[in-house]
């Protein structure tokens, strides 16, 4: 009887431990997190400083030569344009004016004269009574004294400009940003005596690096923060973009136009720009979706028909914040397992729990 019952208590254990490697062998499918892949366009912020300069900015000089008697600006000075600037010594200029307009005054009357002997000789010409040779004569006076009284009549137009020179105007209104040379000074032409920023165009100037030149294009938008008021933003776009580098600086001049300029704005405020510049599709996951196999990165993709897990090799960019970019190896709507992953094998079937 005892026999009986030993036998019996064993083949319930062994049926039980049957049971139970069987149960083991076949895993419940693991509830997996998934999310649909998609690709969007990076928007990327580019921030650079730079400073308010004017588009024109004039070096004035004396079109003639002279000595500095007058000089009726400072630096910071803001002129009107036609205002007087400076003004050499202009009597030298004056007595040559006088002297070129008696010369044109003589060679005016010169000219009447011969133009009058022509007349005289072409009528005694009709009558016989002088020779052709004594009307060409008259002919080459008449023209020599037309010349010469033209050339005179030009040298005292040119003496008069000369003396206008002396004065020194302002081209636009503007403001005198420098000072080159004192009264008193013997001036040669072209000495620079002032620089005048034209008060029109007023522009942002800024350099960008090498690497983020060729981001930017004539025309981009971008927005302008001064240090001045910093609570304001001012829309912008590019004018000109350098074609060279600067001097001893692998960086690239920039100059942009602002739309509104600020009223309390002054030449050489500076502040910063910011550039937003669209780069190639990317698209997001977390970094826990990632899994390094055998040193190649990849992602657990889902079939959603089937449910099954195959693996797929990515390729991935600059990390933001938890989530990494994915620049190539998944398509459009793909199901990428984003939390889970190392705890599934590849094939295996898997519940989705989706984003």
């Amino acid at each position: 009887m005892q026999v009986c019952r030993y036998i019996f208590i064993t083949c319930i254990f062994l049926l039980s431990s049957a049971c139970s490697e069987q149960a083991s062998e076949k895993d419940l499918d693991r509830l997996v997190k998934v999310k649909a892949f998609t690709y969007t366009q990076q928007i990327r912020a580019i921030e650079y400083p730079g400073r308010i300069e004017a588009r024109y900015q004039t070096e004035l000089a004396f079109q003639v030569k002279g000595l500095l008697v007058k000089r009726l600006v400072e630096v910071g000075d803001y002129v009107t344009e036609g205002a007087p600037i400076a003004m050499i010594d202009p009597k030298d200029y004056l007595l040559s004016t006088q002297h070129s307009a008696g010369e044109q005054q003589a060679a005016k009357a010169n000219y009447q004269r011969a133009k009058r002997d022509l007349t005289r000789a072409k009528e005694l010409r009709e009558k016989d009574f002088i020779g052709q040779s004594d009307l060409d004569r008259a002919i080459n006076t008449e023209q020599a004294a037309k010349a010469t009284y033209q050339a005179l009549k030009a040298l005292h137009a040119q003496s008069l400009n000369q003396r206008g020179y002396t004065q020194l105007l302002a081209p636009a209104n503007g403001v005198i940003t420098g000072i080159f040379a004192e009264v008193g000074d013997v001036l040669e032409t072209g000495a620079l005596v002032a620089q005048l920023a034209w008060e029109q165009d007023w522009e942002f100037v800024t350099s960008l690096a090498e690497n983020n030149i060729n981001q930017l294009t004539n025309g981009l938008a971008a927005t302008v923060n001064f240090w001045a008021f910093p609570k304001q933003t001012y829309s912008a776009n590019i004018r000109e973009l350098s074609p060279v580098p600067n001097d001893g600086s692998p960086s690239y001049k920039v100059k942009l136009s602002l739309a509104k300029r600020p009223p309390l704005l002054k030449l050489g405020m500076t502040g910063h720009v910011y550039f937003s510049t669209s780069e190639d599709k990317v698209g997001l996951l977390p970094v826990s979706s990632l899994l390094d196999i055998e040193g190649e990165t990849k992602v657990l993709v889902v079939d959603p028909k089937t449910n099954k897990t195959h693996l797929q090799a990515v390729t991935f960019g600059q990390p933001v914040a938890d989530q990494v970019a994915i620049l190539s190896g998944l398509k459009e709507g793909q199901l990428v397992v984003v939390a889970g992953a190392s705890k599934v094998v590849a094939g295996a079937t898997v519940r989705l729990l989706k984003l």
